[in-house]
């Protein structure tokens, strides 16, 4: 690459190269422009929109596109997860049901405890650190408090909807974990101001339930009116439900509407786990039928109807 810095210039450099490429060079410098054609957007929407989908109403959401274009490749694409639950087996179906479930209720003690990461950290200075005091409760208070938050943060994300086994996005969740962080605030607040009206002999105030659905509406930024109340307790049995009564009537009554949200919460997950079990039975049911009566049933499928599965 010395010729880069040859003093005869650009000129130099240009009869050092190869005699064809002097000529490609030559020619390229003095042809004329091509001409650049204007096409308008109804045209090129015409060359792009297959002719099946000109009509806008008939063109797939996924496009994104109100014009339709696209539309012919949108309308054979298959998710990527919608071919992975193609290849799976009856049992692989329900197992994921199951395992959803449980990656849920899990993942809820982890935001619970990213909510209390303040009580955490004191309780974790206390036990590095602790003073003679602290040494002599063994940091009882401190773990009593992180206990505590972490406990009814759980408890306010299952009321608030987050075991729920419908699919969100993330940004969804997210909010779901900052509102059960609010509430819980707002409810050691409203302690607070109630213990310090009895240290102080003045009349205690009354704060609305935290779990209200104004409290709740409020926090979440949305009208009372909106939030609806589905009535999980009728497919409970009676007795289970005179359980679930006792254990209400055992708390404070600002524990009792909490306890209670947070159980319609479990309940509400409960049935639609339920129903989504039952069906996946049914389908596993009619399926297994079938083989039997093409001659196709495995080893499984007989092993069920020996066990009167059907």
């Amino acid at each position: 690459m010395g010729w880069l810095w040859n003093s005869g210039g650009q000129s130099s450099a240009k009869n050092n190269l190869d005699s064809g490429l002097q000529d490609f060079l030559e020619n390229s410098a003095h042809a004329p422009p091509e001409p650049t054609t204007t096409q308008s957007p109804t045209t090129s929407v015409q060359q792009t929109t297959s002719s099946e989908f000109t009509d806008e109403s008939r063109a797939p959401p996924p496009t994104q596109f109100k014009d339709g274009r696209y539309a012919h490749l949108w309308k054979t694409y298959q998710p990527l997860e919608e071919l992975e639950n193609r290849g799976k087996t009856d049992q692989e179906k329900l197992q994921d049901v199951v395992d959803t479930y449980n990656a849920r209720k899990a993942r809820i003690g982890e935001i619970a405890q990213e909510n209390c990461s303040l009580e955490y950290m004191e309780q974790y200075e206390c036990f590095r650190h602790p003073s003679w005091t602290q040494m002599a409760t063994v940091c009882r208070a401190e773990q009593k408090k992180f206990n505590r938050c972490y406990t009814m943060q759980s408890k306010f994300l299952m009321a608030l909807g987050y075991l729920t086994m419908d699919e969100r996005p993330q940004d969804e969740y997210d909010r779901i974990q900052l509102h059960a962080d609010k509430l819980y605030r707002q409810m050691i607040e409203q302690e607070e101001a109630i213990n310090k009206a009895k240290a102080a002999g003045q009349p205690i105030p009354e704060f609305e339930p935290v779990m209200s659905k104004t409290n709740v509406a409020r926090v979440m930024g949305i009208q009372a009116s909106n939030i609806t109340d589905d009535d999980v307790w009728k497919d409970i049995k009676p007795s289970a439900r005179e359980q679930y009564e006792k254990k209400f009537a055992k708390l404070s009554k600002e524990e009792q509407e909490i306890e209670r949200r947070a159980v319609e919460g479990e309940l509400r997950v409960n049935n639609s786990m339920t129903k989504t079990l039952e069906a996946a039975f049914i389908e596993e049911r009619i399926a297994r039928m079938k083989r039997r009566e093409t001659g196709q049933a495995t080893v499984g499928d007989m092993i069920k109807t020996w066990w009167g599965w059907g």
